[in-house]
């Protein structure tokens, strides 16, 4: 390029007219390869920028998010639920004695085998009762008294019976639940946005 003539004139010869020509085409492409770096750069410090900002707002609303759990936990946890305790339901020979036959024989019957109070009952709101809040509770509808009883017994027989008495409530962090050693825990959770 150190060839390069600055000016021309009348007597400038067309092979420098040419090179003239060729140069300025070399110095149009490097200026409009600057362009378009100039341009890149432009765009990417925005976007550097950007996800610098997104990744703190990102990190403010998960602490929020993970705040607001963990006291909604706290609070759960520092609730009172009630526990349960489980006794040995009525045998099928006093469930007998306790619904002779009747008048009712041929009505539908609800047989509630883990309750608190196992037995029939004629009503379904009577039966719900009975098992309303009560942890793996067991209400089975039946169509007639035989039907009822029959399924108590076979129930009875596979131990799947059970009288079940509210006792005072207790923590919920430390609530027995449905069998002597279920128990709820506190859960920690931890939102991330991504």
């Amino acid at each position: 390029m150190a060839n390069i003539p600055t000016a021309t004139n009348a007597s400038s010869s067309a092979e420098e007219l040419e090179s003239l020509l060729s140069t300025l085409a070399a110095l149009s492409k490097v200026a409009l390869e600057m362009t378009r770096h100039a341009i890149d750069v432009s765009d990417t410090i925005p976007r550097v920028i950007r996800s610098q900002v997104d990744a703190q707002v990102r990190a403010q609303v998960e602490a929020a998010v993970n705040d607001a759990v963990d006291a909604a936990l706290a609070a759960v946890n520092a609730s009172t639920v009630p526990a349960f305790t489980r006794s040995a339901a009525p045998t099928p020979a006093e469930m007998d004695a306790r619904y002779p036959p009747g008048n009712n024989d041929h009505v539908a019957h609800y047989v509630v085998c883990i309750g608190r109070r196992p037995g029939l009952y004629i009503s379904s709101q009577e039966a719900e009762d009975q098992v309303c809040g009560v942890p793996d509770m067991a209400r089975k509808k039946k169509d007639n008294r035989q039907e009822a009883l029959l399924y108590y017994r076979a129930q009875y027989a596979l131990g799947k019976t059970a009288t079940v008495n509210e006792s005072a409530p207790v923590p919920a962090a430390v609530s027995p639940r449905a069998g002597p050693s279920h128990y709820t825990s506190a859960v920690k959770v931890s939102v991330t946005i991504g």
